[in-house]
């Protein structure tokens, strides 16, 4: 397997491995395929692999970087939404048998997403374009949100998605702005200076001053939550449709609103006889993990055993 350095960091890949227990020769669904990081482990393991991703910049590099993997039939790549992972999956089971036995899902974003040139997902590339579509078939970016909200909806936005404070006073200096300067709310400069205007940079906090407002902007313009809402069922469904044995589904938050949605249906499925919560606390990072990755100090996992 290709060894090339890649920024992006998997999470919690131990605990990952303990909860989905890949089996040689196993079919695992990694639906949030990213960089490949824990699709990797899961081959290393043995298991074969069937990878969604709607990023055509990660499809592409996991061409390269898997070729091999892809070429002998251990990985098969779908560009395609988690939300419609049952269509695809019966699509593959047209020309091959799939018996699945685990699925994995990591809502986090991508370092190289994040960081990615013209895209506008980071509040530090200020003369990017604010895009933040992480599928490019999607159709509103987000400063055309910025642009079409009203400031009761901006700000209730920048609060449910983002958790931020100062939601009403952003949204507030984003509508002045758009009055005089519309144009200017496509740059990712102009967002991150209305956001400074409101709060102040504190120098000893983890968090920029706009990451908040990022993070709300990324999730609605994706429709993250609606998403993750669609595709858990379908999982559900896909695994209790399969005759593999042992099967798990494995859930990584990194958003309150995620998390709750993972927490809320494995509750509810376990109480149905449905399938068994493995721990009944979200496992968070290690000590040494924080240390070496601060990313995942939000990171929380939780699985079912069905």
């Amino acid at each position: 397997m290709n060894k090339a350095n890649h920024n992006h960091q998997a999470v919690l890949m131990s605990e990952v491995l303990t909860a989905l227990n890949p089996q040689a020769n196993h079919y695992y669904i990694d639906a949030t395929f990213g960089r490949g990081g824990h699709s990797s482990a899961i081959m290393a393991a043995g298991g074969k692999v069937i990878a969604f991703d709607f990023d055509q910049e990660s499809i592409d590099q996991a061409q390269e970087r898997f070729k091999h993997e892809i070429a002998r039939g251990q990985l098969i790549l779908q560009r395609e939404n988690f939300s419609k992972m049952q269509a695809t999956l019966e699509n593959l089971k047209k020309s091959m048998t799939i018996e699945v036995s685990g699925i994995l899902f990591d809502f986090g974003t991508s370092t190289d997403q994040l960081m990615s040139t013209s895209r506008g997902f980071s509040f530090e590339s200020t003369d990017e374009i604010l895009d933040m579509r992480m599928d490019n078939r999607l159709g509103v970016r987000a400063c055309d949100l910025l642009k079409l909200l009203d400031e009761r909806q901006m700000a209730s936005m920048f609060q449910d998605y983002g958790g931020e404070e100062q939601a009403k006073a952003i949204a507030r200096k984003i509508v002045a702005k758009r009055k005089t300067d519309p144009q200017a709310l496509d740059r990712v400069a102009t967002l991150v200076e209305i956001i400074k205007q409101v709060k102040r940079f504190n120098q000893h906090s983890h968090l920029h001053p706009a990451t908040k407002v990022f993070q709300a902007l990324r999730m609605v313009v994706n429709d993250e939550l609606s998403n993750i809402e669609a595709a858990l069922p379908q999982a559900l469904a896909i695994l209790r449709n399969s005759q593999a044995t042992h099967k798990r589904l494995v859930c990584i938050a990194f958003h309150e609103g995620e998390d709750r949605i993972v927490k809320t249906l494995f509750k509810q499925w376990e109480s149905q006889g449905l399938g068994t919560m493995i721990n009944k606390k979200a496992i968070t990072a290690s000590e040494e993990e924080l240390r070496t990755n601060p990313r995942s100090r939000s990171a929380k996992l939780r699985a079912l055993a069905l």
